[in-house]
């Protein structure tokens, strides 16, 4: 039973981390990509360009911030998983011959 829960929690952490890095490497296109269209639902396609600019930035650091706290949490999990299976190892479920349940 431990085993399965470890590669579950192995697959999980990997996910994350994985998510995670995607999140704050691609934050300069997403964040680029929703400033496009905030200016594009914006009246007749016109704004300042500061306030512009800080809406690119706006997102591009809400995408980086969320990266960041996935690949923590994944990173954090991998090496929470990685110590419990060093303390408690692999540990086989046998039915004993004297146990009639």
């Amino acid at each position: 039973m431990l085993k399965e829960h470890i590669k579950g929690l192995g697959v999980i952490s990997s996910l994350l981390a994985i998510a995670g890095l995607v999140l704050m490497f691609s934050s300069i296109f997403f964040g680029t990509s929703l400033g496009e269209s905030w200016l594009l639902n914006q009246e007749d396609g016109v704004a300042d360009t500061s306030q512009y600019m800080m809406v690119i930035e706006t997102y591009k650091n809400n995408f980086v911030i969320a990266g960041s706290i996935l690949f923590g949490v994944g990173l954090l999990t991998a090496i929470l998983t990685y110590f419990t299976f060093l303390l408690y190892g692999i540990r086989k479920t046998t039915i004993s011959p004297d146990n009639n349940n």
